[in-house]
């Protein structure tokens, strides 16, 4: 049967009189259909669910179950992927007639008598809608099946491979199967943990087009050590030239530098992200700042980081607005104030997420969810990275390795050049390490020769062509105030340069890289810096001049000369 039904359309004809029922099976085999007849709604109804035709004609006054009844069993009866027409035959020409018919589950209504004519041309109307429903339905199918796809591809492989998900709290409730919010959470090789919060254009499978190149330019960025502003600039770059005009990301960025005590964000269109104390007091809130990413082909010009001291036990929170405009029965949002509220006593009870999900559900109760939910809650304590330190190769002595040094050439010798505006605009650091794993491969401890040389470049744009002043990072506010005069600096600058050499010296179980950088500048005190060092009172929290003792833990050797227009640094490594 199922066979035949693939080749041809099956009619069922539900009439107590046989005539009627002969008369209809002529009419529709003309059309192409494969009659059934039964002569009352009980049969009718047996019927249809032993042969799922593909339409029915029924009477209405008919003995055992009549018309109405056995309309009702058959539409409840019906596939939800499928649209069986049922057409009403009656003689009775009554608007109460038709409303119930209607009410029954009709699909249409032919009042007799009729022409042959008007007959074919209401099964060939109705037969036009149920082949329309039909191919509706398998469009809504293969659109539900791409969405789950998205959605494991979403949570199965971009947002499991954040970073530390055991530490990092995170609320993520969609509004439809597929959620245009997104998260990303990355480690530097400075330590340094990135995390964004972004919330495409509306929501549903449309407005996530742009996670996929997002996660992996996020990612690829920021292990490769490029600073948090440049990852923006070029996912800003990027979703400009990949989405239409009308989708965009509003979107929340967070660096974590436990090795700076420093939190540096950017609020491109999300609410107000916040910085919360142990206590859960605000220390701060950072409003947008900026459009949302996308929509402009680059950062406004005045665009910056914002940048905070922090203590151990802060907690840096990004929200999307899914959470604030939450509404109740009554048609009030959620809003900053319950937010803030549930925040609070998360902080305090270190269950942020917990706690602001359990509120928002609360005032919302039964209430149809209208977007997407998102929050990310980082702790801005305990990312201070294991750094590798410079080993020495177990069977070489110091001045063998000298002397391998000194009677050698290295095997391979970069170097690189910036001066005056270029200064402010181009990271070489991200530049050397890609230079360094692709000749020598990608190992662990170069996350160490990252940081060296990350501290010895920042140390001589800062100190030497910008001229700072460490004495700036005596507080947290000084950090800050710090950040500022820098930016200021380098947007103004013209002039200085910055020459940046390394060469690498293999040893049979190891090697060593030499690092050298100088800099325009007129250098600093240095027998002031370390005598302050020998000074410092034990345990007290100092804010600058962290960076130099990093590096001399991690290098074998540090030098430098010309009043520290000129560092030589060696880190050497056992294979």
């Amino acid at each position: 049967m199922l066979d035949e039904k693939n080749d041809v359309k099956l009619a069922l004809v539900v009439d107590d009189s046989a005539m009627q029922c002969k008369v209809l099976s002529v009419l529709l085999k003309e059309q192409g259909y494969r009659v059934f007849t039964a002569n009352d709604g009980a049969r009718g109804v047996a019927m249809y669910v032993k042969y799922k035709p593909d339409l029915v004609l029924m009477d209405i006054n008919m003995p055992i179950m009549n018309g109405y009844e056995a309309a009702r069993k058959i539409k409840s009866l019906s596939q939800d992927n499928s649209l069986c027409p049922l057409i009403f035959i009656t003689s009775m020409d009554t608007d109460k007639a038709f409303i119930e018919c209607v009410d029954a589950g009709g699909d249409g209504i032919l009042v007799r008598p009729f022409s042959p004519e008007v007959f074919k041309a209401k099964i060939k109307s109705i037969q036009r809608i149920s082949d329309l429903y039909a191919q509706v339905k398998i469009l809504q199918q293969e659109q539900q099946k791409d969405a789950e796809l998205a959605e494991q591809l979403m949570s199965g492989v971009i947002e499991a491979r954040n970073f530390s998900l055991d530490r990092i709290g995170i609320i993520k409730k969609p509004a439809a199967l597929f959620s245009g919010d997104i998260q990303l959470t990355a480690l530097s090789p400075n330590g340094d943990v990135n995390v964004m919060l972004g919330d495409f254009t509306g929501h549903g499978l449309r407005s996530s087009i742009g996670a996929i190149p997002l996660a992996e330019t996020f990612r690829a960025m920021t292990k490769k050590g490029f600073l948090l502003f440049e990852i923006i600039n070029q996912i800003n770059h990027q979703l400009y030239d990949l989405l239409p005009a009308d989708l965009f990301l509003a979107a929340g960025f967070a660096s974590i530098s436990s090795h700076d005590k420093s939190v540096y964000i950017f609020n491109a269109g999300l609410p107000d992200a916040y910085l919360f104390s142990e206590q859960g007091e605000i220390k701060h809130q950072i409003s947008s700042s900026h459009p949302p990413i996308g929509v402009l082909p680059k950062l406004l010009p005045e665009s910056k980081l914002t940048v905070f001291g922090i203590e151990e036990t802060d907690r840096m929170i990004l929200i999307s607005d899914g959470i604030v405009e939450a509404r109740n029965e009554h048609g009030e949002m959620f809003d900053f104030d319950r937010f803030e509220q549930a925040a609070k006593q998360g902080v305090i009870t270190h269950k942020v997420s917990e706690c602001v999900l359990d509120a928002v559900n609360d005032f919302c109760q039964t209430m149809p969810q209208e977007d997407d939910i998102s929050l990310i809650d980082i702790p801005c304590g305990g990312w201070e990275h294991v750094l590798v330190a410079s080993h020495g190769i177990t069977n070489i002595s110091a001045k063998q390795l000298d002397d391998i040094y000194l009677a050698t050439e290295p095997a391979w010798h970069w170097q690189l050049t910036l001066s005056g505006k270029r200064l402010a605009s181009i990271n070489p650091i991200p530049m050397a390490m890609s230079q360094i794993n692709e000749i020598e491969g990608h190992a662990e401890h170069w996350q160490s020769l990252y940081s060296i040389l990350t501290e010895l470049f920042v140390n001589s744009l800062d100190h030497g062509v910008l001229g700072l002043s460490s004495n700036l990072k005596a507080s947290a506010d000084g950090f800050s105030q710090y950040y500022k005069e820098r930016e200021l600096r380098l947007k103004n600058l013209a002039h200085g340069f910055i020459e940046l050499q390394i060469c690498h010296y293999p040893f049979p179980n190891g090697g060593r890289i030499m690092i050298k950088i100088q800099d325009s500048g007129q250098g600093f005190d240095i027998k002031k810096y370390y005598e302050q060092r020998v000074n410092k009172p034990a345990n007290k929290l100092e804010l600058s001049g962290r960076g130099i003792e990093l590096v001399e833990q991690l290098c074998d050797s540090l030098d430098f000369q010309d009043n520290g227009s000129v560092v030589e640094a060696s880190y050497v490594w056992a294979s």
